[in-house]
């Protein structure tokens, strides 16, 4: 961005998706409880409110980062890979569908292992992931800026 530097963008991008994770994370799973009404009225159960924030603030920050992170590459990109029919746009769709083909195979292996614990076996890693990536933008968000 021309306003701010792309290492604070991620920063605050990652921090943003963190927490809307975090509130897609429910607590009350990881307590056993041998109801049918899966924690209804718990006051820490992720109920519909809870759910779309959490979702708007990980589905808004991620896709505002993945433009932040193409700023980024445009900026260090090699020039032998600015051109061509094998250039870093082509890259960064092959990866981008091969992540999305093994996103979609994760949710079906979960899916198989505990469909009552579907929610926390997708959030909690997710969660897990996105604290590791915001340590390491944190650690090195002085070379990010180009």
């Amino acid at each position: 961005s021309q306003y701010s530097e792309d290492g604070v963008l991620m920063l605050w991008l990652i921090t943003c998706a963190t927490v809307g994770m975090a509130l897609l994370v429910d607590p009350t799973d990881f307590v056993s409880a041998d109801t049918d009404t899966y924690n209804e009225g718990n006051i820490f159960a992720v109920g519909p409110g809870r759910y779309y924030a959490g979702y708007l603030l990980v589905f808004c920050s991620v896709q505002a980062f993945d433009g932040v992170v193409g700023s980024v590459l445009s900026k260090v990109i090699p020039t032998a890979l600015a051109a061509g029919t094998l250039n870093s746009g082509l890259l960064a769709t092959i990866v981008g569908t091969l992540g999305r083909a093994l996103g979609d195979a994760f949710i079906t292996a979960v899916g198989y292992i505990n469909l009552r614990q579907v929610q926390n076996l997708l959030f909690v890693p997710s969660f897990v992931i996105l604290v590791a990536d915001l340590i390491l933008v944190f650690m090195k968000r002085e070379t990010l800026t180009a």
